[in-house]
């Protein structure tokens, strides 16, 4: 660069810096993201027992509307453990009713005088300590099974060597941006540990669509190593236990559920926050590689507003912009296909994703000022 005139160092500078996210934003939309659209293939056509456990806290309409929707699975073996976690609605009553009508439900009831664990850790622990089979299939009262062959879609993901299954949950279509928004946040979280785990580097699921081995969970000791977060009962204890070789995920529509987002953006915020809290806790080589995707794409933007400042190549590098927007657009239609209600938003991408960079942004600082607030 010595050898070029002075007016083409800077001009070379920001087009490297551009270059270098740009790269970097391909590589992971090639080799993680693109693994997203593909499902791992059945393990097993064997039917074992599977306890469904959910826990809930004042949530008795939920309930009324979810319980029937679980219980009329077409699955020979299982059942359905609730932890009904100190509620102070009907919901006690409701399940009165509910096991009458079903043989194959399971109660659990919890005082929160009894509480000795932060936020759901300890209504889970106990649910699964309530469990009477190996395989534990984790949603919560708010989600619906898209199909009557959701337990058997994701117990098939599972057999001797794959211990875990991580299923996806996506969010119900409304009007609105913050709607828009959220569902975008659920597909790219969607498909970032679904691309991560299908390129041999699990990392978390989510607890409204997840199953793993009661054996598993014990052989850890729970959620001891991070008991006193109140969030991470899901992507914790994942982080934990999860790899290459015990680690399936099961992204069909029949085997997905779907849930109401939030109505408010205070709410949302509220939600978020919670999930934020566990990331430092991820292990290093996660941390880093989720690091990475924000930061290649702040790193390809400041090197392409550079650009336009400093030279005259902007019909070059907006193309490689274009590219890169094309590519993303591609693979998350692609995805889409296969996603519940996610294809309306996938065009929006790159207007969904600058925004919610930037709440996430603002989120992670909010997150260092004061901690969010545990579960209810």
């Amino acid at each position: 660069m010595n050898n070029l005139p002075p007016e083409y160092h800077l001009p070379i500078i920001w087009s490297g810096i551009f270059l270098c996210g740009w790269l970097v934003q391909l590589y992971y939309l090639f080799f993680y993201f693109l693994r997203g659209t593909k499902p791992s293939k059945p393990s097993s056509t064997k039917k074992p027992g599977v306890s469904v456990i959910v826990c809930a806290r004042n949530e008795e309409r939920n309930l009324m509307e979810h319980i029937p929707l679980i219980m009329e699975q077409d699955y020979p073996n299982f059942e359905l453990v609730i932890v009904n976690d100190s509620s102070w609605d009907d919901t006690e009553a409701i399940l009165k009713a509910m096991q009458v009508r079903y043989k194959n439900i399971h109660v659990v009831n919890l005082d929160e005088e009894k509480q000795n664990m932060q936020g759901k850790k300890f209504a889970l622990t106990l649910g699964i300590k309530a469990a009477k089979h190996d395989i534990m299939l984790l949603t919560d009262a708010d989600c619906t099974p898209l199909s009557n062959k959701w337990i058997a879609g994701i117990v098939s993901h599972m057999g001797e060597e794959k211990e875990v299954a991580l299923g996806v949950s996506l969010f119900h279509k409304h009007k609105g941006w913050l709607n828009r928004i959220i569902r975008y946040d659920g597909l790219m979280t969607a498909v970032h540990y679904i691309g991560f785990a299908n390129a041999g580097k699990p990392y978390m699921g989510v607890g409204r669509n997840l199953a793993y081995h009661r054996n598993l969970f014990f052989k850890v000791g729970g959620f001891k190593s991070h008991y006193s977060i109140a969030s991470g009962d899901d992507d914790l204890f994942i982080n934990q236990v999860a790899n290459s070789k015990n680690t399936s995920t099961a992204i069909e529509l029949s085997e997905q559920t779907i849930s109401e987002p939030k109505k408010t953006w205070q709410s949302w915020f509220t939600q978020k926050r919670r999930h934020f809290s566990t990331a430092p806790y991820y292990k290093q080589n996660h941390k880093t590689m989720l690091a990475l995707w924000p930061l290649s794409l702040l790193v390809m933007w400041i090197g392409f507003a550079g650009s336009i400042v400093f030279h005259k190549l902007l019909l070059i590098v907006g193309s490689m912009l274009l590219v890169r927007y094309i590519v993303q657009v591609a693979i998350l239609h692609k995805i889409s296909k296969r996603m519940s209600q996610s294809r309306d938003i996938v065009w929006l991408a790159p207007f969904l994703e600058m925004h919610l960079n930037v709440l996430n942004l603002g989120l992670y600082f909010s997150n260092l000022l004061r901690k969010p607030q545990k579960w209810n």
